[in-house]
């Protein structure tokens, strides 16, 4: 049910709104609303609003879901944070192995003037 007609159709049938109603609210004639429940047309992000105002939903329940996600990918975060964390360990490692005191501060290096 990807369809934005099939996703108003439904929406309207729960709310128990004939197409004639939603034709008379949008303006529109009957034919052409049963065009947009049949994904007949092209719609319009004005006529998404008006639909959904109507049905007395959030436009983005009519809407398609988004391609590339809907948000954070939290196991990439964690998955990068884990990266950062070994190659961090193996850096102190290396350094102890070397005889070296591993250095765990934080020095702002940008302001260092060189003469």
């Amino acid at each position: 049910m990807d369809k934005i007609g099939e996703k108003i159709r439904i929406q309207r049938l729960e709310k128990n709104y004939s197409q004639e109603y939603m034709a008379f609210m949008l303006d529109i004639s009957q034919a052409a609303y049963s065009k947009i429940e049949r994904c007949e047309t092209t719609m319009s992000l004005p006529r998404i609003y008006a639909i959904a105002e109507i049905l007395q939903i959030s436009p983005f329940v009519l809407m398609p879901k988004p391609k590339y996600g809907t948000g954070i990918n939290i196991h990439f975060i964690y998955a990068t944070f884990d990266k950062l964390k070994r190659l961090w360990v193996s850096g102190v490692k290396q350094k102890k192995q070397a005889g070296e005191k591993p250095d765990t501060s934080y020095r702002d290096k940008s302001n260092t003037e060189s003469h």
